[in-house]
């Protein structure tokens, strides 16, 4: 045994450490995050909960056999008294003297019998009950049961959908952080060669002082751009780990992408109504609520059943007791304690409740869906519309170092000019990380994040430089 759970250990260790070998795709991490993550876990186990409960009650139809044993102590008194109706005859076989002393019996006007009876000693039967017909309370309690199974089930896609869209924020956000953080570092170096050549510039009196301190603050500038984006970097990495239940992230191989195939909107919302998790759970609360309905109904019906009884001791028995007795029975509640039509009304209250629940998640989400396709859209649109503007910007910079190198601009027109090119450059990722978020959020919201995972093959998406 010991052997056994070592080979697993080592086996998810090389699992672990084969995830960063290569990089690790947005595939393998929700993997790794699916089979970690306490709510799932949680939500799976109210699955098999309810499996058994839809197994439970799948028998109620059957029979019920039990075995009874028992050890009874007690007694019974037997006082009879009846009239004699041969007493009259006495008289004639008096006058017999051989029938004389039965004729003193038998003229006796009343019988009387005085006899104790012990009726202690073990007893063990069989019994039947066997459930015909319940004014639909069985088959009621079943198709609840089948109900609220879909409901766990429907929860269960639901907390896998979320945990999707939020490694879908924390795995990107990683990829967004880095390439940033990329970003500042070549501006930062790029700003600490022009301090390097500000200053042999002052040193041999082709620039003023102030050329060489501006190149000195724009370099600062630079560095603490990039320290700030490495820390946003590592909060991203360590909120990611803390998902995947990691001590560190590696190499991510899925980077940020766009595509232009974002359908219409109508098209999602149909997509939302027939496959949201939300709306199947309310779907199966609506059913366990009419299922209700119908078990209060059937307590104004009659029950039905099989029963039968059989000894197995029967040496105890005392007279009256049988040796087995079978029959049908049939039952019906005249007066009932607890008020039936309260039951009926409590019950359709629910049913009410259930369907109004269902109107208001449809008309949520598809708000949560429109939401989503318009940032879709937005983002999509901002990506494209910063294409032009790093044309300009990378042309800007070009024109601006050779002029610098001639001496026609300044070290700030450098700058200027390579900060309008990162603002840029950084402003389409965020365009991209903002498109892959909400495109993530519309699958989630229609039910669809498998189709969001097959996204990362089309041909048709294009990749985000990092």
């Amino acid at each position: 045994m010991n052997k056994i759970f070592l080979t697993i250990a080592i086996s998810a260790l090389i699992t672990s450490a084969s995830a960063y070998a290569g990089g690790m795709s947005f595939g393998h991490a929700r993997e790794l995050m699916q089979q970690r993550a306490d709510m799932l876990k949680i939500s799976q186990a109210e699955i098999e909960h309810k499996q058994q409960q839809v197994k439970e009650s799948s028998s109620l139809s059957g029979p019920k056999i039990s075995l009874n044993a028992q050890q009874v102590e007690g007694r019974k008194d037997i006082h009879m008294a009846f009239d004699n109706p041969l007493a009259s005859a006495g008289g004639y076989l008096g006058q017999i003297p051989q029938l004389a002393p039965l004729a003193g019996v038998l003229g006796q006007n009343k019988f009387k019998i005085d006899m104790e009876e012990d009726i202690s000693g073990p007893r063990a039967s069989v019994d039947l009950f066997w459930p015909i017909y319940t004014g639909g309370a069985i088959s009621a309690q079943q198709s609840a049961s089948e109900a609220a199974l879909r409901q766990a089930r429907a929860g269960h896609d639901q907390t896998r959908d979320e945990l999707d869209t939020l490694l879908v924020q924390k795995y990107f956000g990683v990829q967004l952080a880095r390439s940033v953080e990329k970003l500042r570092n070549d501006l930062f170096k790029q700003s600490e060669r022009d301090l390097n050549r500000a200053k042999r510039f002052e040193k041999a009196g082709m620039i003023a002082k102030i050329e060489r301190m501006s190149a000195q603050v724009n370099r600062d500038a630079a560095q603490r751009e990039w320290i700030g984006a490495q820390t946003d970097r590592k909060v991203a990495e360590a909120e990611l780990a803390d998902l995947l239940r990691e001590k560190t992230v590696g190499i991510l191989d899925t980077p940020m992408f766009i595509t232009s195939d974002l359908k219409t909107l109508t098209y999602w919302q149909d997509l939302a109504v027939a496959n949201n998790p939300t709306l199947k759970a309310l779907e199966a609360q609506h059913e366990q609520a009419r299922m209700g309905v119908k078990a209060a109904k059937g307590s104004f019906h009659p029950q039905i059943y099989l029963f039968g009884h059989y000894n197995m001791i029967k040496h105890y028995l005392t007279l009256p007791e049988p040796d087995w007795i079978a029959g049908i029975g049939v039952s019906f509640t005249l007066w009932d304690n607890r008020d039936r039509s309260a039951r009926v009304g409590g019950a359709q209250a629910l049913v009410n409740k259930a369907q109004a629940a269902q109107s208001q998640a449809r008309n949520e989400i598809n708000k949560v869906v429109e939401v989503a396709w318009l940032k879709s859209s937005q983002a999509l649109e901002q990506y494209r519309l910063t294409t032009s503007s790093i044309e300009l910007a990378q042309e800007n910079v070009r024109l601006r170092e050779r002029s610098f190198k001639e001496g026609l601009s300044t070290v700030d027109d450098v700058n200027d000019a390579r900060n309008k090119l990162i603002g840029a450059q950084v402003a389409q990722r965020v365009a991209a990380y903002r498109f892959v978020l909400a495109y993530s959020l519309l699958h989630a919201a229609s039910g669809t994040m498998m189709d969001f995972m097959d996204t990362f093959g089309h041909p048709n998406i294009t990749v985000v430089e990092q």
